[in-house]
């Protein structure tokens, strides 16, 4: 939802990252060895991790204009919760 609302790629929760069992928990990071036994360059592929409270970025203009939910309202960020399977817009 995160991408779909900023119109970019946004990076992936620790809470995902999490339960993809590729990241090393305590280092809160992607772990080497598991992206090593599962595929060749994957980290570049999956890009960083990000606080499941991190702000993603703006909202789209594109999506504004087009649905015109959030007309008049001048700036909305984006920020991942629940890992990800919400998208809080916050003024």
């Amino acid at each position: 939802m995160a991408c779909l609302f900023s119109g970019a790629y946004a990076c992936i929760d620790t809470t995902d990252g999490a339960g993809m069992n590729l990241m090393d928990i305590k280092q809160r990071a992607w772990s080497k060895a598991a992206l090593e036994a599962t595929a060749p360059s994957l980290e570049e592929k999956l890009g960083k991790l990000a606080p499941a409270h991190a702000v993603v970025g703006s909202i789209a203009s594109y999506f504004v204009e087009s649905i015109n939910v959030f007309s008049g309202i001048s700036s909305i960020r984006i920020a991942w919760w629940f890992s990800g399977l919400e998208t809080i817009l916050t003024v």
